[in-house]
């Protein structure tokens, strides 16, 4: 394969992952509030023993505000299937990151939401 080629299969293959990432976020979070200058950089969901786990990592790109954040669980067929967890404050300085990490209450769990809130 010639250079070109090789970049042009690169570059697409770079613009299919950072789209991918960010229909991920969009389709697993909620920002509310405001929350302009925070961002969630990177989010997964994984099984662990049985247990649906979900984890993001959050910068703020400039906002002095804390932030809330909580996980809706949702089943297989988008219904919720557990009531609302209790908001839990985060504070990241201005440029810096922090992970947060959820675990499904329920087996039943399949999907989940990441809301993010300013308070």
């Amino acid at each position: 394969m010639k250079k070109n080629n090789v970049l042009q299969v690169a570059l697409i293959s770079l613009v299919i992952a950072i789209s991918g990432c960010s229909s991920y976020v969009d389709k697993h979070s909620v920002k509310m509030g405001k929350t302009g200058d925070i961002k969630i950089v990177d989010m997964r969901g994984f099984d662990r023993n049985g247990l649906l786990i979900a984890q993001a990592t959050i910068k703020n790109n400039g906002n002095s505000k804390p932030v809330q954040y909580r996980f809706q669980w949702f089943g297989d067929k988008g219904e919720r299937v557990w009531g609302d967890e209790a908001w839990k404050p985060l504070v990241i300085p201005e440029g810096r990151t922090a992970m947060i990490e959820g675990v499904a209450p329920s087996l039943e769990a399949s999907e989940y939401k990441i809301e993010l809130d300013s308070y």
